[in-house]
């Protein structure tokens, strides 16, 4: 399962937002003004060690790659706004990171295709910040930038634009093509066309052509699209009724948003489901925003384990989040001064543990819906073995074996839970070592012909310094039914985990 967050290029200060917004205008103006709108709601978020950056400086760029790197995230999805007749913004970080090539930092774009306007005018679009929005005066332009498609020529050079990051070994692909999100697919008129004549241009260009996804779809957009993006929280949240207004501020629970998100089904087409760390647009908007109170990084883990499960149940090897840096709508796994790195380290435990949950989420292909789960749980079960098996002969060939990690710990008198394959092959390490093994405990005990004593797990087990529990696909049932017995115990995944 990889991670992509979506992420926001507008922290430097270009001539529109100094001209429409005030000078020096970034999102960090609404970060930083951000107050609490009624009892109990946190503003302003406030990155960790005032950390309120540039993202035209390398270093900074550096630094966040870094991040993601340390935690698990595989990529970003970053914001691409292309207007009418080529006009571009906020386009310099993407341009320096295409000639940064030390910036590891894994990317894709997502063609944030909206109009921009004024908050005051009646006009469908994006608005940055109503709070930073000078008066209406006469002659002031509604539209400040146009969205626009046009024919085949701006298609082309659209495309002519884009080539250069695809053909970069940072993008990102998925089917060894290039992966490209358009935010609003139903907006685009000519959608169908436009995607056949860039998969034509791609090919002509040496690509294997090129992966489209389209965000919050409905079932009447092209077939031409490889999936959908279920691109949350607002697509979850305006579903939900029972807002809450606090002080005239509208709020909704985060678990609730999380439950619509986990209940929600594809479109008819291979669906994406995203995810979200939080929400709260009030620094842009004021007490015309929304906040999803009580976001907790335990909140979070926990729910994007279920949302890795279900994209992986659902055939779909991505999960986006919103958003690495969305500060102004207060979506970051950004480190911040209240959590610290909480969030990102939520993405590395769920990384781990998604697996065990996604017979949850297997659609019902046929009627005998038990058979099918009690399929897909011993597939799992033998997925997760392969992969510490696999990283266990990783270790062994760089020469670091489990014994060394166990008198590591102070570890000397072992017992060994499961005598299955792993616990065949741990007995097999630990022969000839410091370690002595006292004895087995297995449930097919009567099966089991060792050198060793051999016990049931219900039986009074003799004294050791730790029990290696082997069966580690049933650990939390294994643990409860040891948890009078007073030794330590720690799984051999944990013991592989920790050396890899």
């Amino acid at each position: 399962m990889r991670v992509i967050a979506m992420y926001l290029p507008q922290f430097h200060r270009v001539k529109e937002n100094d001209e429409w917004w005030g000078e020096g205008f970034t999102d960090w103006v609404s970060t930083r003004q951000a107050v609490p709108l009624f009892e109990g709601h946190f503003q302003p978020h406030v990155p960790l060690d005032q950390n309120y950056y540039d993202l035209t400086d390398q270093e900074t760029m550096l630094w966040q790659a870094e991040l993601m790197k340390q935690y698990g995230v595989d990529g970003v999805c970053m914001y691409h706004y292309w207007f009418n007749e080529g006009k571009r913004i906020l386009e310099k970080p993407a341009e320096n990171l295409l000639q940064w090539k030390e910036v590891y930092m894994p990317f894709c774009f997502c063609w944030a295709n909206e109009t921009w306007a004024r908050s005051w005018s009646n006009v469908k679009g994006n608005v940055w910040s109503n709070l930073n929005e000078p008066m209406k005066k006469m002659g002031d332009r509604a539209i400040l930038l146009e969205q626009k498609y046009g024919e085949k020529e701006q298609w082309k050079e659209h495309f002519e634009y884009l080539l250069p990051f695809f053909q970069d070994s940072r993008y990102i692909h998925v089917d060894g093509k290039p992966l490209f999100v358009f935010y609003k697919a139903s907006d685009i008129p000519c959608l169908e066309e436009m995607i056949l004549y860039w998969k034509e241009l791609a090919i002509e260009s040496g690509l294997k052509g090129l992966y489209f996804i389209g965000g919050n779809v409905d079932s009447s957009v092209t077939m031409e699209l490889d999936a959908e993006l279920i691109h949350e929280p607002v697509k979850s949240f305006r579903r939900l009724i029972g807002f809450k207004a606090e002080n005239r501020v509208f709020s909704v629970d985060y678990k609730k948003v999380w439950e619509q998100i986990l209940n929600t089904g594809p479109n008819g087409r291979k669906t994406y489901f995203g995810g979200f760390s939080g929400y709260d647009d009030t620094p842009r908007r004021g007490i015309e925003g929304v906040v999803v109170r009580d976001a907790t990084p335990e909140h979070f883990c926990g729910c994007l384990t279920e949302l890795m499960a279900k994209n992986a149940a659902n055939g779909s090897e991505i999960v986006f989040i919103n958003a690495w840096n969305e500060w102004g709508e207060g979506m970051h796994l950004e480190p911040d001064e209240r959590f610290g790195t909480a969030f990102l380290e939520g993405i590395k435990k769920a990384k781990k543990d998604y697996v065990d949950k996604k017979w949850k989420y297997m659609p019902a292909y046929h009627s005998d819906t038990d058979e099918l789960l009690r399929i897909q749980k011993e597939c799992d079960k033998f997925e997760k073995y392969l992969r510490v098996l696999d990283k266990w002969m990783s270790l062994r060939e760089r020469g670091i074996r489990l014994d060394q990690y166990l008198l590591e710990q102070g570890y000397k008198r072992i017992s060994i839970y499961g005598y299955g394959v792993f616990g065949q092959h741990l007995v097999e390490e630990l022969k000839g070592s410091e370690l002595n093994i006292e004895y087995i405990i297995d449930r097919q005990k009567d099966k089991i012909h060792v050198d060793y004593p051999v016990y049931h797990p219900t039986e009074k087990l003799p004294e050791c310094d730790v029990i290696v529990i082997t069966s580690f696909y049933f650990l939390n049932k294994i643990k409860k039914d040891l948890e009078d017995v007073p030794y330590q115990k720690i799984s051999i995944e944990t013991m592989v985990n920790e050396n890899e």
